[in-house]
């Protein structure tokens, strides 16, 4: 029994060698078409300089686009939200090749929900801490940071930093993200934008963030059906009033589409807002939420 028990055990140990080695295997042909991938993405960068196309190349739209690909194609018992991991950090790692950047978070009331949507987003980037929306977009205007993160805001409680970016001196910004794209079962109920000096791009599901002016009899309204695909986001009463119609007040509303000519919003407005609307600016758009909840049931 001894030798016939040592005998399998050494088949299990060069078995086992074997398997081992094939892993090693394949992790070194990993690494070195991550290496072929970099450089082919500093082709690119190199090819857009020459054209005189340099910006910014962080591009939400084809990162999300690329992200619902490989998880409708994923099988087999990885997790699929391990596989999104590991490609958001080689997306930010690529991005940095290209562009080193920094992030000004405003932290709001959760310092630690804040940092994490940032770390999950662009990895380990430099953090720039800020007390408000304002300050952070300011500090993207200025050239420090690449990326501002503020938090989204409050319908009842009013803050002006959404307006400056459709009027006001900051409107080369636009909001090109919500945090987290990633959504599971045990998300937190926080949420954050993005906003850069980026054009925003189509990713095929996306959601368009517009700022109307309106002069209404009374300055709170809700005009929008909770239950249709155009949301208020925010509300914030302005000083000019309209003597026989009452006062001025912007929103931000949210469109459940991509909207690429100004001339696309007044028709996708609900017609209880469309009468009373005296300018709009679109502020950005951000690619849908990926449920992972949904993604982990394929098999």
């Amino acid at each position: 029994m001894l030798p016939t028990r040592r005998l399998d055990e050494n088949v299990k140990q060069h078995s086992l060698k074997t398997l081992r080695l094939e892993i090693d295997a394949i992790d070194n042909k990993i690494h070195n078409l991550l290496m072929s991938r970099v450089k082919l993405v500093g082709e690119v960068g190199k090819v857009k300089a020459e054209a005189g196309d340099y910006q910014f190349s962080l591009r939400p739209a084809r990162e999300a686009s690329m992200m619902r690909r490989l998880v409708s194609q994923h099988r087999g018992p990885f997790p699929a939200d391990a596989l999104i991991r590991i490609w958001r950090e080689l997306l930010c790692g690529t991005v940095r090749v290209q562009t080193p950047f920094s992030v000004a978070l405003c932290e709001g009331d959760d310092p630690i929900g804040s940092r994490s949507l940032v770390r999950d987003q662009f990895s380990n980037a430099p953090t720039h801490i800020f007390a408000t929306p304002e300050h952070t977009i300011e500090n993207v205007y200025a050239g420090d940071s690449m990326v501002a993160v503020v938090p989204v805001p409050n319908r009842h409680t009013e803050s002006a930093w959404w307006h400056e970016l459709a009027f006001g001196k900051h409107k080369n910004l636009k909001i090109i993200g919500l945090l987290p794209f990633l959504r599971s079962d045990a998300s937190s109920s926080l949420e954050a934008f993005s906003i850069a000096e980026v054009r925003p791009e189509s990713s095929g599901k996306d959601t368009s963030l517009v700022v109307l002016e309106c002069v209404a009899e009374k300055p709170s309204i809700n005009l929008v059906d909770p239950a249709g695909s155009c949301q208020i986001l925010g509300q914030l009463s302005l000083n000019s009033t309209q003597p026989s119609t009452g006062k001025t007040i912007a929103l931000l509303v949210s469109i459940q589409k991509f909207v690429e000519h100004p001339d696309q919003v007044k028709p996708l407005l609900p017609p209880s807002l469309q009468p009373i609307v005296t300018r709009f600016a679109t502020i950005g758009c951000y690619p849908e939420q990926l449920d992972i909840g949904n993604t982990l049931e394929i098999s």
